[in-house]
């Protein structure tokens, strides 16, 4: 679990909530830190109290352009699937926000969006998929994003060969023993093998 010193109050089910407009720009820092390192995160949704989607993110922009670039790298670099629900207007600094996540939730004006609903439907239809996603296998969801942020720049012929080494390693995590990167690490440091003198 993490040693985070930071432990959220809205973590329900596996997801884990986080307002835009409710958390000052420190507490959206200590709440990506802990989710980056809490098992207990298994989805992220985010979601904005405010009238206009990224407003109060657009605000401490003006201030300090570098605030909005840590964040959206932060929400990038997580792990988890990130669901964005977005009932209204889009501030059009919170527009790479979004970019960084991986699935977005809106009203029916936002033809741009993953999914869109009613907007009496959307807080319900954006849990109910978060909720779906968290029962998952954690490792799995962690896999299959890593999978899909990395196959944009691999070559078409070295895909199949990189699933296969990510199924594996997953299969071995599952089983709790160690992967077969972990091993030849160990076997490396351990003086046991020595990659590319064919041994």
């Amino acid at each position: 679990m993490s040693a985070s010193p930071y432990v959220p109050d809205d973590l329900a089910e596996g997801v884990l909530t986080i307002r835009l407009q409710v958390n000052a720009m420190n507490n959206l820092m200590a709440l990506l830190s802990f989710a980056q390192t809490d098992e207990a995160v298994n989805a992220i949704v985010l979601r904005d109290e405010g009238e206009q989607f990224g407003a109060s993110l657009g605000a401490a922009a003006d201030t300090d352009p570098e605030v909005s670039h840590q964040l959206v790298q932060r929400l990038r670099d997580l792990p988890q699937p990130i669901v964005a629900m977005v009932p209204g207007q889009i501030h059009e600094q919170a527009l790479s926000l979004l970019q960084a996540c991986d699935i977005i939730l809106a009203t029916g004006q936002d033809d741009w969006s993953t999914l869109s609903f009613p907007a009496s439907e959307l807080e319900e239809q954006t849990y109910k998929l978060a909720r779906e996603l968290a029962s998952k296998d954690p490792l799995i969801l962690r896999f299959t994003k890593k999978t899909v942020q990395q196959v944009a720049s691999i070559a078409w012929d070295d895909i199949l060969s990189f699933t296969t080494a990510q199924q594996a390693e997953i299969k071995s995590l599952q089983a709790g023993r160690p992967s077969p990167r972990a091993l030849a690490i160990e076997s490396f440091l351990a003086g046991k093998s020595k990659p590319g003198a064919g041994a």
